[in-house]
């Protein structure tokens, strides 16, 4: 009777216990939550912001384009030597980030007169594209390619610190704007402004918002009061010229 009574007391007592060790882990999941969670983060900053500073498109002097020939003049040798033949050359001129056709096409690596003829009006700034559709050399199939150039003086605009550490400005002194940007609504901003033949910052404006007014309005509030000085652009004959830049911040764009 006795062994029973002890039997039962310590069933018992395996309960309680077991009950009780339940009843705590409950206990600490409605207070601290579920341990498996992972905790939310407030305030937190998109590290992977895009700034890069420069012109729109690819850089090409505007004295090789007016000094152009031929398709190798202004054409890399790497996409030139993919191409088995040539079919079609073209010119397109991009306005407000649209493609305009010129009408302007060739059959040969030679510019057209007509071609030549508007690469003599082009200057700083424009952007042009030099479209060519050729029958690759490696896969013996149809390709093209469309290098996308913005015309620049011989030496472009130089900033006293260099773009390195001006980008490294723009990180820093946008952190604070830049916590809670979410990735899924970051927009390619972009902001123009030009270098004049002075040395001096003009023009600034914004192209494309980053979708962050925040963001777009400190961007501008940085280059308006921005440290250090520039060096104006050269052309080719040794004048300083205007140059217009892009930053473009935010998401990698096209």
């Amino acid at each position: 009777m006795k062994k029973q009574v002890l039997i039962l007391g310590i069933v018992i007592i395996a309960f309680v216990l077991t009950a009780f060790t339940v009843l705590k882990n409950d206990i600490k999941d409605v207070i601290y939550g579920p341990m498996e969670h992972d905790p939310i983060i407030k305030n937190e900053v998109f590290e992977d912001f895009i700034y890069e500073i420069g012109t729109r498109f690819m850089p090409i002097k505007k004295s090789v384009v007016l000094n152009a020939k031929t398709l190798k003049d202004v054409y890399d040798i790497e996409t030139l030597n993919s191409m088995k033949s040539l079919e079609a050359m073209r010119l397109l001129k991009v306005v407000n980030d649209k493609q305009q056709d010129l009408n302007l096409a060739g059959t040969t690596a030679n510019f057209t007169k007509e071609q030549l003829n508007y690469l003599q009006t082009l200057d700083y700034g424009d952007n042009i594209i030099f479209r060519t559709e050729f029958i690759d050399n490696y896969s013996g199939g149809y390709n093209y390619s469309t290098p996308h150039h913005t015309i620049v003086p011989d030496i472009q605009a130089q900033y006293s610190e260099g773009f390195k550490a001006l980008k490294t400005y723009f990180k820093d002194q946008t952190e604070t704007v830049r916590k809670d940007v979410d990735p899924k609504q970051l927009k390619a901003g972009k902001l123009y402004f030009t270098v004049t033949k002075t040395g001096d910052i003009k023009n600034i404006q914004l192209d494309h918002s980053s979708n962050y007014p925040k963001v777009d309005r400190q961007l501008i509030k940085l280059l308006q009061d921005l440290p250090g000085t520039w060096t104006p652009a050269i052309d080719e004959n040794g004048n300083t010229v205007d140059q217009e830049l892009v930053v473009s911040f935010g998401l990698m764009g096209c």
